[in-house]
């Protein structure tokens, strides 16, 4: 079968294109005077890429050093926010203290009713939530879930409630051996209640 110029035309453009195309045939031919010889079609080369000669950029982002950066900022700050509530519960224990035996000048306020009195006395009583053996069971609660089954982190912990003790201390115009005799007793006891936990360790290890 025989392929006709038509048929050709058809098979490559739309009705539309072809009726401009028709047009166009019968309008005057440009000149080409001016071209000498043929006009040659632009060169495309295409190019090959070995894979392995890409590298994917390297943001950082999952590298074993920004991973490991990350997990230490964000114990630092764990460790960081620990300090401060040591701070605080000290802090609010000595003000317990102060205000149960009527020494209000080491107090910010001094509008204290005699309710606030009886409370303060009654919160570092034995079984107050301000006693000795309520604020070490919390701070060490709090120590245990920080550190985990980890015992590398026992001296990060104790040096944490170290720091906030200190730092209570400073928040009330103290020094450390001026605190009140029932935080100075209650820091005593968290040092004693973490070296057996580090002893805990230590008598696993030996079995």
């Amino acid at each position: 079968m025989e392929i006709n110029e038509t048929t050709k035309i058809n098979s490559f453009f739309t009705k539309s294109e072809i009726k401009g195309v028709k047009s166009n045939s019968s309008s005057k031919s440009p000149d080409t005077s001016g071209c000498s010889g043929s006009i040659s079609k632009p060169q495309i080369t295409d190019s090959f890429i070995r894979q392995d000669a890409v590298k994917p950029a390297d943001t950082g982002i999952y590298s074993k050093e920004s991973i490991t950066k990350t997990i230490e900022e964000l114990e630092e700050q764990r460790t960081q926010a620990f300090v401060s509530m040591i701070e605080k519960m000290f802090q609010m224990q000595s003000n317990s203290e102060f205000l149960s035996v009527g020494d209000i000048t080491k107090n910010i306020s001094l509008n204290f009713s005699k309710e606030d009195i009886e409370a303060a006395k009654e919160s570092i009583s034995e079984g107050g939530f301000y006693s000795v053996d309520a604020v070490s069971t919390r701070i060490m609660d709090m120590a245990m879930a920080l550190a985990g089954d980890d015992p590398s982190k026992i001296s990060v912990m104790r040096d944490a409630v170290t720091k906030g003790f200190g730092q209570a201390a400073k928040t009330l115009h103290l020094k450390e051996d001026d605190m009140p005799e029932i935080t100075k007793n209650t820091f005593s006891e968290v040092m004693k209640r973490f070296d057996d936990w580090e002893n805990s360790y230590k008598k696993d290890d030996s079995e």
